[in-house]
């Protein structure tokens, strides 16, 4: 008779654990549910860490630093538990690189390596460059491109929650330059 009662209270038993689970797995990912504020802050200190990179660069490429924003599909609700009002996003923009050849891209290279490990920084080798994690979470990679094998610069923020207040004159999506403001040439028609 016990075990009648017993084998369908472990398994509602092991069903909520796993739904536990799960939604302490996401909020780990998102971290905490913050403003829209806060995650354009985050827009901007994303684009600003590539832009700080861009100008260290020696020698420097030959155009100024324009941020094209990139999609991320690493940061997603898998198990549909955020609340609604609730987005994820993770910045990512990329800057196209112009050396004048590709001793220069290699020489820039090689200082941003030398500049990263004076500062302390763990240096990665990826393909074709190296990348590093800098102290507010933001991965920078300066590398050649996956398509057109072209120098490339990167920046990632981490993936974050907040509550997207529709209307209040920010879509992250419509970004482009990630300067934390969407702008006239960046609304859709």
């Amino acid at each position: 008779m016990k075990s009648k009662i017993v084998v369908p209270v472990l398994g509602v038993a092991l069903v909520a654990l796993l739904g536990l689970t799960a939604k302490a797995c996401e909020s780990i990912e998102g971290g905490p549910v913050r403003s829209t504020d806060e995650f354009r802050d985050h827009v901007r200190a994303t684009t600003r860490a590539g832009e700080d990179v861009h100008r260290a660069l020696s020698p420097a490429p030959a155009k100024e630093p324009y941020a094209s924003q990139q999609g991320s599909s690493s940061c997603v609700d898998d198990f549909g538990f955020d609340d609604t009002g609730v987005s994820r996003d993770q910045p990512l923009f990329t800057w196209d690189l112009d050396f004048a050849s590709d001793d220069d891209y290699r020489a820039a290279l090689a200082s941003l390596r030398d500049t990263w490990r004076e500062e302390g920084r763990t240096v990665e080798k990826v393909d074709h460059g190296i990348a590093a994690t800098l102290d507010d979470g933001i991965r920078v990679t300066l590398h050649l491109g996956y398509y057109d094998g072209e120098p490339e610069l990167r920046a990632q923020g981490t993936c974050m929650r907040y509550r997207d207040n529709y209307g209040d004159e920010y879509d992250y999506m419509f970004d482009d330059n990630g300067d934390g403001t969407v702008d006239e040439y960046e609304r859709p028609n």
